[in-house]
């Protein structure tokens, strides 16, 4: 291999285009080229010195690659990344692995005998207040953990999604529960509703149990306001973390046990000690391919989300959407 990885990108619409930019800003990085069918990427191609395929055969047939990655909509990723696993190809594929369990296992067989870097891209894991509240929880700062709530709301896209927003929005928090408590949740409540999509579920509610853990997650397209906010609960405190501003305040547990009466609890409990956490911050995207390049250049793979991972992430998306289904065919019965 060169010195530097020679990397194509399949897909060039609104996240496509960002794993295009900062490739084309890495040292370590030769974008080779682009494949997307909309013909104004040819034009986004040239101004990043790269070829343009309107198909995507047509540049693994046409190009050496050492790497790419697969930013296309969910029924066309176990397609497209069979195609760059079985040519050898080291592939970064967009959440969710696939539409189904039994693709997403397919993937990583076909990975596993090609012996290639394969990983999803679960973005959030990469996200600077993701890990200090990884080790917030691992190092007990936080107490015996009780609760994790999160808020993933508005945005609607600019193109209406094919699959409904439990696969395309609360999956990146399933997948955060699952790696921040170290196992994966049991669905035991969920709700959903369909108020702008053509076809789809736009707002989902799903309650999940871990071990001594609940968690749950409010997703939709609806609210005119984009929140991204996660917050954990533990015994030792409280801790709030927004993923856009990449800030997080620790609210500090300071009740003593030994109070003289009810009202010094109150007034006690009610003044917690309030810290705002220092994080360096940085775009998730740039850490997620610094880790996927360094991976395909022979470095510390652990860093990547491990495709197992995104498996139960997308069979708990699954079971909650089937759930929803279930429940409207009996409403309707």
């Amino acid at each position: 291999m060169d010195s530097k990885l020679r990397i194509g990108v399949i897909g060039a619409g609104n996240m496509g285009k960002h794993h295009i930019r900062n490739y084309s800003e890495m040292d370590n990085v030769e974008l080779v080229a682009i494949a997307d069918p909309n013909p104004l990427s040819a034009k986004f191609a040239e101004a990043h010195n790269a070829k343009y395929f309107a198909d995507f055969k047509d540049l693994l047939e046409s190009c050496e690659l050492d790497a790419v990655s697969i930013v296309v909509p969910t029924p066309m990723h176990h397609e497209i990344a069979s195609n760059t696993i079985q040519r050898g190809i080291h592939t970064l594929l967009e959440k969710p692995i696939s539409s189904t369990a039994e693709e997403a296992l397919d993937l990583i067989k076909k990975a596993k005998e090609a012996g290639v870097v394969f990983t999803v891209g679960h973005i959030e894991r990469f996200n600077p207040v993701i890990k200090t509240l990884k080790e917030l929880i691992d190092t007990g700062k936080l107490g015996r953990l009780s609760s994790i709530v999160s808020q993933r709301l508005g945005g609607f896209p600019t193109n209406e999604p094919k699959s409904d927003v439990i696969l395309d929005l609360a999956i990146h928090d399933i997948d955060i529960f699952n790696y921040l408590t170290g196992s994966s949740g049991e669905i035991i409540g969920v709700h959903g509703s369909r108020t702008f999509h053509s076809r789809e579920i736009d707002s989902a509610e799903i309650l999940l149990k871990y071990k001594g853990t609940s968690g749950f997650i409010q997703a939709n397209w609806v609210t005119p306001v984009k929140i991204r906010r996660i917050t954990l609960t533990g015994s030792n405190g409280y801790v709030e973390a927004d993923y856009v501003t990449q800030e997080i305040k620790f609210y500090d547990s300071n009740v003593a046990e030994d109070l003289d009466n009810f009202a010094d609890f109150v007034t006690q409990f009610s003044n917690p000690n309030t810290i705002t956490l220092v994080v360096e911050k940085f775009e998730p995207l740039r850490k997620e391919l610094d880790a996927f390049t360094s991976a395909c250049m022979g470095g510390d793979s652990s860093l990547l989300v491990d495709p197992i991972d995104a498996l139960n992430a997308l069979e708990s998306a699954l079971k909650a959407g089937e759930s929803i289904t279930n429940l409207e065919l009996v409403s309707n019965d």
